[in-house]
Order: structure tokens, then C-alpha cells, then sequence
């Protein structure tokens, strides 16, 4: 996927990019929202050498989108359902209300795959084949 920007903040092969948010865009979670509305995407990687001002081209792998959404979304809910399942059984065979295991190995297990998938954030970011980079310096700035 490419989106363009402007670059606002330059440091050692990094640039942090206002975007221009396309309809095709959606909401990866990528970008942060600032406090007066602007779209910016931090950390893009630039091997091209962006200065303030220039307006961008940014490949976001697509790779990144997929992996994105199975990990937030279906990962958690799978092993919360596949902890209450176990919670369940658990409960009924330790003596205790079945519902009320299912629902503390739920949540156990739901909060579980979350830590998991802040984990896996942290080490796919570190991964150079899903940072998001810059591709082409469409217009220089004038400053």
C-alpha cells in the first residue's frame, strides 16, 4: 500500500511523516493521532534523505495488514474461547461452578494472548521487512 505525507522530523535514517490519509487507508494503526487532529506516521524508514518539508511516498507492506488484524483480533478470541473450554472442564473436574472456571481461564488466557501479541509487536517492528519506508521524494521543500 503507499499513502503520501510531508516530512516533519528528521533523525539518523528516520523520518516522522504528516499524512495525507487515502480512503484506501484503513486504520492499521500505524499512525498516531496528535492532538490537534494531524495523522503522523512515526519512525518511516529513509534511505532516500527526506529533509522537513518534503512531500513523500511511503510502501507500507501489505504483509503488515494481514498480520495486523489476525493477530488483534483472532488471536485473543481464539484462545478465549479455547480457555473457557478448558476452564470449564477444569472447573467440573476440581469442584468448582464450571462457568466460573471457564470465565477465569477465559480471561487468563484472552489476557495471555494480548501480552503475546504486544510481544510479537515489538519484535515484528524490529524486522525491517514490515517497518514502513519511504519509496520516492515526490516534491522537494523550498526552505
Amino acid at each position: 500500500m503507499h499513502e503520501r505525507g510531508k516530512v516533519i522530523t528528521v533523525r539518523d535514517g528516520a523520518v516522522d511523516v504528516r499524512m495525507e490519509v487515502s480512503a484506501a487507508c484503513g486504520g492499521c494503526t500505524m499512525c498516531a493521532r496528535g492532538a490537534n487532529g494531524e495523522t503522523v506516521m512515526r519512525d518511516v524508514l529513509d534511505t532516500l534523505g527526506s529533509t522537513v518539508g518534503d512531500t513523500v511516498d511511503i510502501v507500507i507492506p501489505d504483509t503488515v495488514r494481514a498480520k495486523a488484524a489476525a493477530a488483534v483480533f483472532i488471536v485473543p478470541v481464539a484462545c478465549m474461547l479455547a480457555g473457557y473450554l478448558a476452564g470449564f472442564l477444569l472447573g467440573g473436574w476440581l469442584g468448582i461452578a464450571p462457568d466460573v472456571g471457564g470465565l477465569v481461564v477465559a480471561l487468563l488466557s484472552a489476557n495471555i494472548a494480548v501480552l503475546g501479541v504486544r510481544f510479537a509487536e515489538r519484535k515484528v517492528a524490529s524486522n525491517g521487512r514490515c517497518t514502513p519506508k519511504v519509496d520516492a521524494i515526490i516534491a522537494r521543500s523550498h526552505g
